[in-house]
């Protein structure tokens, strides 16, 4: 906010954990301490709320909405002096208050009735004074009497609309993973015309791709009543910009992706690869190319070196197979086999927002696949990690890495690592699968599975993928389940980590965070909304764990889930319990929050639907600081795009370039796109590791004429010094800094 050139924000928080219902006495919690944030007068109070990189804002809050909508002058002089006394009882700082008046509150109209009645008001009475105000009129005045407030610093996690979003699990996944890949085709589809002019057809379809997101994003459900055709319209229409987001994002990507391999310079009459990196530091990992059934045998090249590549051919053999797009694959490959058949191997040194590009050369006879990693019937290993399957369960028992000479999952945890848990809401039960059939995967030369199918109450079908690789510390969990219409449950997927003292962090809002610590005091502590990382420190090392498809994570163990009375529908039988605390973190055990399917508003009252979830999992020594933590998130919800080009190209790029160095480890490039006015490029950058410090940024393929600094919103430039192809400013901890480049 304060980036953004924002002052002032009025918290129109609502009491949700106020509001009564039948067998739930009012005031049964609150969304955080209040006698902790507020000062001894209680509400209304203002305070300082300050962001990870220092910039902060004025914060009002008076309860709710605070809404007052008075009818008539006489209906007002029945009420205001009331509450003008209530305040001077407590001892109220303010001589200025704030009310919404018409247009405040869910669906109401604004009304000229409230200038009217201002008028009348104060031809009538000398004080108090009415004005019909703007927020950042009460602001100037509110500031003026505003001494000795006090700071606070980080999260406020919320109980209600962040497990809502889990009411339609569907396209809350599809709009998470828009999230990364819209952020990735706006890159790169900038690059192909950063100089030249704007493409405008490009430019208004990422800006609608954007719009949709966030409509998506935006807590607009469903109607109160959450059940019939008009419900049915109104999800109609809200899910519509989850998968026309994802649409449009992938044209985008296309786009961009195809115009910038077709100016790759390449030598041969053979078809390549030309892979590309999205993200801006150095990636060796795994590519997947969609599609692809080779005619004749044939070995992988690396332009650069000259060295062949391992890889593999993989097949959809199984329409449950947990694979994005399975089913619609498997039934396209009976008639156009090509659609069932990927090719995967491993890119080494991909360059930052770069690319690598590598040659597909025909071989007489195919090479017989070598891998690394050793299968048995319950169990992989690979020089990385040794796991091993609960075969009763298909849960993993354990998972043991041979680096750290450490066994990483809790033998004595309530449940298993990858283990389904059901729980139903009324009753708090739990259960999971009970038989489950274990079967081997894949298994070549970049990578090895182990395929678990089973079921449990309202997941008539769950099949689970645990995946080892060859060359990478990495182990990757794809579980797919067929959701039926049983209502009243919940659903998580169980992370026990063996910690004898764990330390929690992970990525929240451009922040890293501690729970308990970053957040408003008494705030929720049950369940967080977490970016592309999580870890559980221990000593020395940690464990990461990066949730591709499921935004809300656990700490320390299962936690009752606290949606507030005004819109579970049945009550859990431990609502009412205190906020997750210090004693109920001393686990180093991770829960994955994926469904919820009881609400009596507003949400979908139940869901059915096909699912997908996947994890992925790496150890290290050391822990976030190291900038690990976030290279191995950010990579796993960021694929390599590989794009198959034909034939030798005269290009103006080389086979293998960067479009972007940063020098500083600590800073990421989190946007690079067009000008809001189309003057320009914007380059915006994120320090993500805490670290104060001066970044230089080099763009080796463009040549810079002009640079500026600007705000988050690209306005108050300043001339900012660059070179040809660089430029260097100063960095805050977790600031975000927006730079504005003309190129020649």
């Amino acid at each position: 906010l304060a980036g953004s050139g924002v002052k002032d924000f009025f918290a129109g928080l609502p009491s949700y954990f106020r509001w009564p219902q039948p067998h739930i006495p009012a005031d049964i919690h609150t969304f955080w301490d209040e006698a902790a944030v507020m000062r001894p007068h209680g509400r209304p109070d203002a305070f300082y709320w300050q962001g990870p990189d220092g910039g902060r804002v004025l914060v009002y809050y008076q309860g709710g909405y605070g809404c007052w909508s008075p009818q008539s002058c006489e209906e007002a002089a029945a009420q205001l002096p009331g509450m003008l006394d209530e305040m001077d009882e407590t001892g109220s700082p303010f001589s200025t208050m704030r009310y919404g008046g018409y247009g405040c509150g869910d669906n109401t109209d604004t009304d000229i009735a409230v200038s009217y009645l201002v008028r009348e008001w104060n031809e009538k009475w000398a004080y108090p004074e009415l004005v019909v105000s703007t927020n950042s009129m009460f602001f100037a005045a509110l500031e003026k009497e505003c001494d000795n407030l006090r700071l606070f610093a980080g999260e406020l996690p919320h109980t209600d609309y962040a497990v809502g979003a889990l009411s339609t699990a569907l396209e809350t996944t599809l709009n998470r993973r828009t999230h990364d890949r819209l952020h990735a085709a706006e890159k790169l589809a900038t690059l192909t015309g950063i100089n030249g002019s704007i493409d405008e057809n490009l430019a208004t379809r990422i800006g609608e791709a954007y719009d949709d997101m966030l409509l998506y994003d935006e807590h607009t459900w469903g109607k109160s009543y959450q059940v019939g055709p008009s419900q049915d319209f109104a999800w109609n229409e809200k899910s519509r910009y989850a998968y026309r987001a994802a649409a449009l994002t992938e044209s985008i990507l296309d786009t961009g992706l195809d115009r910038l391999a077709s100016a790759v310079r390449l030598e041969e009459e053979d078809r390549y690869l030309v892979v590309f990196n999205s993200l801006s530091f150095t990636r060796s990992d795994v590519v997947r190319l969609v599609g692809f059934l080779p005619d004749t045998p044939f070995m992988l090249i690396d332009v650069e070196s000259g060295d062949p590549v391992p890889h593999q051919l993989v097949e959809i053999d199984d329409p449950q197979t947990p694979l994005l797009h399975a089913a619609g694959r498997y039934a396209r490959g009976q008639f156009q086999p090509a659609d069932r058949c990927d090719l995967v191997f491993q890119a080494s040194e991909v360059p930052p927002l770069g690319y690598r590009t590598y040659r597909i050369e025909p071989l007489p006879a195919e090479a017989s696949p070598v891998s690394s990693v050793e299968v048995g019937e319950y169990s992989l290993q690979n020089r990385f990690f040794r796991l091993i399957l609960d075969p009763r369960t298909g849960a993993v028992a354990s998972l043991y890495d041979r680096e750290l000479d450490r066994e990483l999952v809790d033998a004595d945890a309530d449940h298993q690592l990858n283990q389904l848990i059901v729980r139903q809401s009324q009753s708090g039960d739990t259960d999971s699968p009970q038989e489950a059939a274990i079967s081997k995967g894949v298994q070549g030369s970049v990578y090895t599975s182990l395929l678990v199918c089973s079921n449990a109450p309202g997941c008539p079908q769950l099949t689970q993928e645990i995946i080892l690789y060859n060359d990478i510390k990495r182990v990757d969990f794809a579980s797919r389940l067929l959701k039926d219409s049983t209502p009243c449950m919940e659903l998580y997927f169980a992370f026990p980590f063996a910690s004898t003292r764990p330390t929690f962090h992970f990525e929240g809002s451009n922040s890293v965070i501690q729970p308990l610590r970053d957040q408003f005091p008494g705030s929720n502590s049950n369940y967080y909304s977490v970016q592309h990382w999580a870890e559980v420190a221990d000593g020395d090392m940690s464990i990461v764990l990066s949730p591709l498809d499921a935004h809300l994570l656990e700490f320390g163990g299962l936690h009752p889930c606290y949606v507030s009375q005004a819109h579970h529908g049945a009550t859990p039988t431990d609502f009412g319990r205190p906020f997750a605390g210090p004693d109920d973190m001393v686990k180093g055990h991770l829960y994955s929050f994926v469904l919820d399917s009881n609400f009596r508003t507003n949400f979908q009252a139940t869901q059915q639907a096909d699912l997908l979830f996947r994890y992925a999992l790496t150890a290290q020594s050391g822990d976030w600081q190291s900038g690990r933590s976030r290279d191995f998130g950010w990579g796993a919800a960021n694929p390599l795009l590989p794009v198959l080009r034909k034939g030798s190209s005269e290009g103006r790029l080389p086979p293998i370039a960067s479009f972007c160095l940063i020098d500083g480890d600590h800073v990421i490039l989190s946007a690079c796109k067009w000008a809001e006015e189309g003057d320009g490029t914007i380059l915006r950058l994120t320090e993500t590791l805490g670290a104060a410090g001066e970044v230089t940024v080099t763009l080796p393929l463009f040549e810079i004429s002009r640079a500026w600094r600007t705000d988050l919103i690209e306005q108050h430039p300043s001339p900012l010094p660059a070179e040809s192809h660089s430029f260097s400013l100063p960095i805050k901890p977790f600031e975000i800094a927006t730079v504005k480049i003309e190129t020649c």
